[in-house]
């Protein structure tokens, strides 16, 4: 009987040490070597096809079209690239008309979710007086919510045809000092940052 030599060192045959000799063996680790070899082997080139060319002479105008690994499908293949005798263009063409079904003239929308709000022009020159007379006189009592309900019109409207004085502006902002002075760091750092974020809104970025 002949004895074939293990080529594992004896030190990873943890089957031949007591019990109690096991938990002190050395296990098996992955070494910088292994690790740098398994990295390389995991880096996949991209297709040629999505490779742009850097030659001036190579430079075309054209379309790539590279599916993935799947059944063809009508769904999925573009009619430009589909022979004309295909009997899937008729298939594609027939896919199409479920993709909008209201955009027939003759069909009948859902129904809003709100009613529909329709714009009034009824208030005349000198009730439009009047509101900026009263929001002049006595802005406390006679808020924009007030003079939208006694006009029957909106809070937007009575914004646009007048403003408060400078004394109601200052107590306003005073106010709203106040209730800042008793926030926390979170809620400030909170407003801080929706500023921050309102102004890259505003530059787009």
């Amino acid at each position: 009987m002949s004895l074939v030599a293990s080529k594992r060192p004896i030190s990873r045959l943890l089957f031949l040490y007591p019990p109690f000799v096991q938990g002190t063996v050395p296990a098996a680790r992955r070494h910088e070597s292994s690790a740098r070899r398994t990295t390389k082997r995991l880096r996949v080139k991209p297709d040629p096809s999505f490779i742009p060319s850097t030659l001036t002479n190579e430079l075309q105008e054209n379309v790539i079209f590279n599916p993935p690994s799947s059944s063809p499908s009508s769904y999925q293949t573009p009619a430009a690239f589909l022979p004309p005798s295909d009997p899937r263009r008729s298939l594609l063409v027939r896919s199409h008309e479920h993709d909008n079904p209201y955009a027939q003239p003759n069909k009948r929308l859902p129904p809003p979710m709100q009613k529909p709000v329709e714009k009034r022009y009824h208030l005349k020159e000198d009730e439009i007086a009047e509101i900026r007379l009263l929001r002049q006189k006595d802005p406390d009592t006679w808020t924009r919510k007030k003079l939208a309900q006694k006009f029957d019109c909106s809070e937007f409207f009575v914004s646009m045809i007048c403003e408060a004085s400078q004394e109601r502006k200052q107590k306003q902002q005073l106010a709203l000092d106040d209730i800042k002075a008793r926030w926390g760091k979170r809620r400030t750092y909170a407003r801080e940052d929706r500023q921050k974020r309102r102004i890259l809104w505003a530059r787009d970025e």
